[in-house]
């Protein structure tokens, strides 16, 4: 099976191959089921003391490293710690977690510095390596070489799920998604990564391949730095909300391929809750607001359209799937009188600017599976991506992390629901819809509203017993 993957935006955790090697050879502790809820995969199980505060993971028998080592305990709680070390989740860190320790023979201990509800799903997250060396994994295809823009994998036979179908991956970067699709149509490659929004409909029509559409758990919002002074009013930002018409940014920003976002909790996940009040398109409503706030329409010199006011937007530069949404909100915003100016940047440079809250808005894609996200974004603390100077929701956000049931985590988000509709951080636009294509020389046996690549170890060559 030959992947090809259009390059990546630079600094992106969440596309490019790099991604996708991850995911086929090393396995997480956790997986997510369909709901959002953890499921087992190297962990049979996950147990919490009565207190809260050390999580007991019960390992798989069998499972190997690539090279042949066994996952014991103690060599589970060194990869964890590495995790941890590494900085790759949002909960595990230094700052909340006391230590990490085997737990008999089968078996490694959590214990954390305050209660934090998110650590199972984190744990979705982070795959098992073997310590000291990141490439070998526990997943069904074992890295065998990285060449230039490929890397090349092979079926690990010994994958405690059963050996794959298939003999090999390879995994090619191409400098963009068309050049990715020219090569699938040239039969270079058997699998597009990821359809861009303008092709799906070609892909579709492609006797050769089919497309495979499922959900995306990432949103697109427009953020708004609530210490400048525009943005202090509420009723400013109620008004933003009321003035963007979501189905149309859908369908002219996003070639149809969404669905509009009530707020940053995914609607497939287990805990969301459907809020008793959303933002309806209504532009007479966001005036009259807009008004009673203090911004009439005025008149400066030197500008020949009249604005309430006006503020800058950070947005990615150069990014095909941002642009058109970018300028549609524009537009939309100045229908009821504000100007937003965009300012494109470098990956590189608008990270810092939000890390040190040098901006007034910014447009930014965020992960919505995860509560871990969700308060990772909008609970204020030290180092959060984006210093938007909102407190309103901390409180509710403390309530989610230190929850030990689920039917406190879903009060608390049915609380957050209000909260982000009275005094909103953010105007949060639609949750994406991403598309895979794979020749038809394959059989997928794909399950609805998933992605194809959780199963990609039990693909099999067509009309292969």
């Amino acid at each position: 099976m030959r992947i090809g993957n259009g390059a990546p935006v630079q600094g992106q955790r969440t596309t490019g191959s790099s991604v996708i090697v991850t995911i086929l050879s090393a396995d997480p502790w956790l997986t997510n089921k369909p709901d959002g809820h953890p499921g087992e995969r190297i962990a049979t199980s996950w147990v919490w003391d009565p207190d809260g505060l050390a999580l007991h993971l019960r390992i798989r028998p069998g499972v190997l490293f690539h090279d042949g080592t066994p996952l014991t305990s103690d060599v589970a709680a060194q990869a964890l710690r590495d995790a941890v070390n590494g900085g790759t989740t949002l909960s595990l860190t230094d700052a909340t977690v006391k230590s990490i320790e085997p737990d008999g023979a089968d078996g490694v201990v959590i214990r954390l510095k305050e209660r934090n509800s998110f650590v199972p799903s984190e744990l979705t997250s982070v795959t098992v390596a073997r310590p000291g060396h990141k490439d070998v994994g526990t997943g069904p295809f074992k890295i065998v070489a990285r060449e230039g823009i490929t890397t090349k994998l092979a079926a690990f036979p010994q994958y405690y799920r059963g050996r794959p179908a298939l003999a090999g991956i390879e995994i090619t970067n191409y400098p963009t998604q068309r050049n990715a699709w020219t090569a699938l149509m040239r039969g270079d490659i058997d699998m597009l990564y990821e359809v861009s929004r303008d092709a799906a409909e070609f892909v579709k029509a492609e006797t050769t391949v089919r497309s495979y559409s499922f959900p995306r758990p990432y949103y697109n919002s427009l953020v708004f730095n609530v210490r400048r002074p525009v943005f202090k009013d509420p009723r400013v930002r109620q008004a933003i909300n009321q003035a963007l018409d979501r189905e149309a940014l859908i369908r002219d920003g996003m070639s149809g391929r969404g669905s509009v976002a009530d707020g940053p909790v995914f609607p497939q996940h287990w805990a969301y809750t459907k809020p008793p009040r959303s933002f309806a398109y209504d532009p007479e409503a966001a005036r009259a607001l807009l008004d009673g706030a203090g911004y009439p329409i005025r008149t400066e010199s030197g500008k020949a359209i009249p604005f309430r006011f006006t503020f800058r937007c950070l947005a990615f530069a150069d990014d095909p799937r941002f642009e058109r949404l970018e300028v549609l909100l524009q537009k939309q915003l100045a229908d009821v009188g504000i100007e937003m100016q965009l300012v494109p940047m470098p990956m590189s440079d608008m990270v810092k600017r939000l890390q040190s809250g040098d901006f007034d808005a910014y447009v930014f894609e965020s992960a919505g599976r995860s509560l871990a996200w969700v308060y990772e974004f909008f609970r204020s603390h030290p180092g959060m991506p984006a210093d938007t100077g909102y407190h309103t929701a901390d409180p509710i956000l403390d309530q989610v992390k230190a929850a030990q049931s689920d039917a406190e985590v879903k009060a608390a988000i049915a609380e957050l629901t209000r909260v982000f509709y009275d005094d909103p951080p953010a105007a949060f636009l639609a949750w994406q819809e991403q598309t895979r294509a794979v020749s038809t020389r394959f059989d997928v046996a794909p399950e609805a509203n998933r992605d194809i690549l959780t199963n990609l170890w039990q693909w099999r060559p067509a009309g292969a017993k």
